[in-house]
């Protein structure tokens, strides 16, 4: 990865990739990383009210408060409203008005913030974001352009039309969320997994792809133990034709109420 996008991480994944397919557990508590998740964004989310007072001109900063409560239920949001106000560009107090969705792909955002007087572009994920300039200057990381479908910063401009104002804004997630985007690496429903994630499906056996032996069947090893041949068995994957998520992929869980309990054995009276 070279340019901006060099400290950027665009797949976010609760495990490494090699970990993952070396054939270590990745048996996760989903429930209890739900929780501890929840309980992190209510932190950063006071956190966050802390930086608009202090970051923000006192006549905007309700403006600026009601525009953080709009977003606060999307974890992208959270995250790049958290760095803006955390590190204001060129130390300019002005108010974040609303967040622009200028391409998505996998779980990451290309988001055009616009504040009071300008026009800021952001690569983003659930777990960071990363500040690229103002949207007026565009893009020159081709690995960031290349990764969105912009074949050059000509083809981005071309479908940008050079005016973000037109661009949808960044909505509020749904009630059912958890059913259109993947609860591992937060693809959506028709997207190929970030390479690595365990709900993946083996399209050889159609099993989870971390969990079964195709990927060192395929290989011919009995081990993987270095990036190169996960590089060689990520290629082997796009040749055969990946499984794209779909909803019913994402684990469940059993209600009190389907929960059987203990099972007993009859005792004599």
């Amino acid at each position: 990865m070279t340019g901006a996008c060099k400290d950027f991480t665009l797949t976010v994944l609760p495990i490494g990739r090699l970990a993952s397919f070396a054939g270590l557990s990745t048996n996760y508590s989903w429930m209890v990383k739900s929780l501890v998740k929840g309980l992190k964004e209510e932190i950063e989310r006071l956190d966050i009210k802390l930086l608009i007072r202090y970051g923000v001109d006192e006549a905007e900063c309700a403006a600026a408060l009601a525009v953080f409560e709009k977003f606060k239920e999307n974890r992208i949001a959270v995250t790049l409203l958290r760095s803006y106000y955390s590190d204001l560009p060129e130390g300019c107090e002005e108010m974040a008005v609303d967040l622009k969705v200028v391409a998505k792909k996998q779980g990451t955002f290309l988001i055009d913030l616009q504040s009071t007087n300008h026009h800021y572009l952001y690569l983003c994920s659930e777990e960071e974001a990363l500040f690229l300039g103002e949207f007026k200057d565009g893009i020159d990381d081709e690995t960031i352009l290349n990764h969105f479908g912009f074949a050059s910063i000509k083809d981005f401009w071309q479908q940008t039309d050079k005016n973000p104002e037109y661009l949808p804004s960044l909505s509020p997630p749904t009630q059912d969320k958890e059913l259109t985007t993947c609860v591992a690496c937060g693809v959506e429903v028709g997207e190929p997994h970030i390479f690595g994630c365990p709900v993946e499906q083996c399209p050889w056996c159609e099993a989870h792809l971390s969990r079964c032996n195709c990927r060192f069947d395929q290989l011919g090893v009995s081990d993987i133990t270095n990036e190169m041949l996960l590089d060689d068995f990520e290629e082997m994957l796009e040749l055969k034709g990946r499984i794209v998520f779909e909803a019913h992929q994402n684990p469940s869980y059993p209600t009190a109420g389907d929960d059987p309990g203990p099972e007993t054995t009859p005792t004599d009276k």
